[in-house]
C-alpha cells in the first residue's frame, strides 16, 4: 500500500562504511509494518529509542481515532495530502483545521484529536516512545484503547 517513488531505494548499502554499532541505516520498506483499517504505519525508528519516527498513510474518506494520550506527545508534518484535524478547544468544544502539505501539528498530552483524510495522506510522526498510550473515545472500528496485536502482524 505504500509508494515511494521520490524515495531512492536502489542504494547499496555495501557501499556504506563499516558503522559502529549505535549507527543503524535502512529503509522504508524494511521498517515495521503496521496495518490499520484507515491505512498504515511504517515504524522507522522505535524500540530502545527515546523517540518513535513514523511514516503514517491515510487513505481517502478514512479518518484515526478520536483520542488522546495519557503521556505520549507527537508532532507529525503532513508531506502529501489534504486532511482535516478535528480537536476539542480549551472550553471543549469540537472543531477544526484543515491540513496540507508542509504543516506541521504539535500534540501534547491531554489533547484529544482525530485526523480525517480528505484525499490520501502522507504524513511524519515523531513521538516520545509511549506508543500503546491510546485512549479511543470514538473509533469507526469500534477499537478498545491500547495496542491492537493483531494490526502489529506482518504478512
Amino acid at each position: 500500500m505504500f509508494s515511494t517513488p521520490d524515495f531512492d531505494s536502489t542504494v547499496e548499502h555495501r557501499t556504506l562504511p563499516d558503522l559502529p554499532r549505535d549507527i543503524s541505516v535502512t529503509s522504508i520498506e524494511a521498517a515495521k509494518k503496521v496495518s490499520k483499517q484507515w491505512g498504515e504505519e511504517r515504524w522507522l525508528v522505535h524500540g530502545d529509542a527515546p523517540f518513535v519516527m513514523k511514516i503514517i498513510h491515510l487513505k481517502a474518506g478514512t479518518r484515526t481515532s478520536l483520542q488522546f494520550h495519557r503521556y505520549k506527545e507527537e508532532a507529525n508534518l503532513v508531506v502529501s495530502g489534504r486532511a482535516r484535524l478535528h480537536f476539542r478547544s480549551g472550553e471543549g468544544r469540537g472543531e477544526t483545521c484543515e491540513l496540507g502539505p508542509g504543516v506541521v501539528i504539535h500534540i501534547g498530552s491531554g489533547a484529544v484529536h482525530r485526523v480525517e483524510a480528505l484525499t490520501d495522506v502522507t504524513m511524519i510522526e515523531v513521538s516520545t516512545p509511549e506508543v500503546d498510550d491510546v485512549v479511543r473515545l470514538s473509533d469507526d472500528w469500534n477499537r478498545p484503547d491500547g495496542r491492537i496485536d493483531s494490526e502489529h502482524l506482518q504478512p
